[in-house]
């Protein structure tokens, strides 16, 4: 693609406010310093990111950030990089510039010279901006609120509720892509795709990305306990953080207590829920002691010797009578001892919460179709995966300004309401954005509600059957040879 100059609106290529307007963003509206496009310029120089700086040149590192975040709001044909390069010369022909060429060699070569650690860095800032300044708003929401969210906000912690989860994702078959990330060792040579494993921390209010950490699906510390390890220094002390029971270890336990975060998980299955010696509180509640087991391997003297040598863990027993739950009973393991303020029904509740973090994730992986990862190298795996992440901040950070502005809490709204929103305008935000625009913005993020539903029983199921011709029992090369052979 070329372009001529001669035009006023040359130099919103240059800037980060053309992703701001194409967020259907004003000064007036909450949160809007959120999107500060001085410390993503900031983040982009801290990165070395500089290239595009002839006045001729389309791909700027904006614009083409610009496009990366587009291409997560579209699946198949739509999110192809033919596609973005097609918004693009959309965008540079309604600046009024001369388009020549939609060739995607240029655009690919610029996405290559955006690190994904920039991409990362803005994504997180958003998370680390966005979520005191809402909790700041203090808004007294009179809305509908989802009961399960309500309940656990019900008593301060003195800090954030994070939710974490671990999660997979599959990635173009190329040899670059299966020495970083290789495919299932079960299956044959050939056979599988790369398979990138990620652990999410996101916060249980807003259903901001806190942070992710990627890594291979097997192999030495490829874990997600492992991967949620690398992320403990993004907790800060009065967090609460609330998991399910691979992660209730001692080391986990041990590294959230040194850090002043407490705990709410479900008890690891091979640890006893009612053990020997447990002082009890009453028939549902107890208190024991965790002894620090010897040093693992992975871990070093130093890191051992800062473990405290026990830990006194409060047991709660959880009965689940609603119909259709494949659990009657559990026991959630918590730090937090006061029983008078954090009770039995509150833990309980905050515990439940942890189901919404298998929301967000089907949110990122089937609403933003980051299921399946079109990159062929490494590092570009992880720019696209930055790159969704990224356009699922911004979508939650669009829900959390309809949310101060419409009196609601985030998880009444439709996470993908928001993302139709912001992908039909993203173009044309970005070019004549006013008042009206977005006005339509706070109203449509803010018109679907989602419905409270905590008890939704569902069968494990797929009614409509998938059309299926054959799977591949080799790899595709030998299979071709074996066909042309047959002839």
């Amino acid at each position: 693609m070329d372009a001529s100059v001669s035009n006023s609106g040359f130099g919103s290529s240059r800037s980060f406010k053309l992703i701001k307007d194409s967020m259907l963003q004003s000064d007036e509206l909450p949160l809007a310093e959120v999107l500060d496009v001085r410390q993503w310029q900031d983040i982009f120089e801290s990165h070395k990111i500089d290239f595009g700086n002839d006045e001729e040149a389309v791909y700027t590192p904006v614009i083409t950030l610009w496009a990366l975040i587009s291409q997560a709001f579209f699946k198949e044909e739509m999110r192809s990089c033919k596609a973005a390069v097609g918004r693009v010369a959309s965008l540079w022909a309604t600046l009024g510039k001369k388009v020549c060429d939609t060739n995607t060699g240029a655009y690919c070569r610029a996405r290559a010279k955006i690190s994904w650690q920039a991409v990362r860095d803005i994504c997180c800032q958003i998370a680390e901006t966005a979520e005191p300044m809402f909790d700041a708003q203090n808004v007294d929401f009179d809305s509908e609120q989802h009961q399960v969210v309500s309940n656990a906000q019900s008593v301060s912690t003195d800090g954030r509720i994070m939710l974490v989860d671990g999660f997979t994702v599959t990635a173009a078959d190329t040899p670059e892509n299966q020495e970083r990330f290789p495919q299932n060792p079960a299956q044959k040579e050939g056979i599988g795709f790369p398979i990138i494993r990620g652990v999410s921390l996101i916060s249980m209010v807003t259903g901001l990305l806190i942070n992710l950490a990627l890594g291979p699906y097997a192999g030495k510390q490829s874990g997600e306990t492992a991967l949620l390890w690398k992320m403990l220094d993004q907790l800060k002390p009065g967090d609460t953080l609330v998991a399910d029971c691979f992660y209730c270890t001692y080391w986990i336990v041990a590294a959230c207590k040194n850090k002043g975060v407490n705990i709410v998980m479900k008890n690891h299955d091979k640890r006893d829920d009612d053990p020997l010696g447990a002082k009890r509180i009453d028939k549902h509640e107890r208190t024991t002691v965790w002894l620090r087991p010897q040093r693992p391997n992975w871990m070093s003297e130093e890191e051992y010797a800062a473990c405290p040598e026990q830990i006194e863990i409060r047991l709660v027993d959880v009965l689940i009578e609603q119909p259709g739950f494949r659990s009657k009973k559990y026991t959630i393991a918590t730090t937090i001892l006061e029983t008078n303020v954090f009770t039995r029904n509150w833990l309980t509740e905050v515990y439940r919460s942890r189901w919404l973090v298998e929301l967000d994730i089907r949110s990122i992986k089937c609403s933003l179709g980051m299921d399946v990862v079109r990159a062929k190298t490494p590092a570009m795996v992880q720019t696209e995966i930055w790159s969704c992440l990224l356009a699922y901040n911004l979508i939650r950070m669009k829900m959390l300004q309809s949310c101060a502005t419409n009196r609601r809490m985030p998880r009444t709204l439709s996470f993908t309401t928001t993302l139709q929103l912001i992908a039909n305008n993203w173009l044309l935000g970005a070019v004549v954005l006013n008042d009206q625009l977005v006005v339509l913005g706070q109203q449509t993020s803010s018109s679907e509600v989602v419905g409270n539903r905590p008890d939704r029983v569902e069968p494990r199921a797929n009614k409509r059957r998938p059309k299926i011709l054959a799977l591949l029992s080799k790899p595709r090369h030998t299979a071709r040879l074996d066909i042309m052979s047959a002839a």
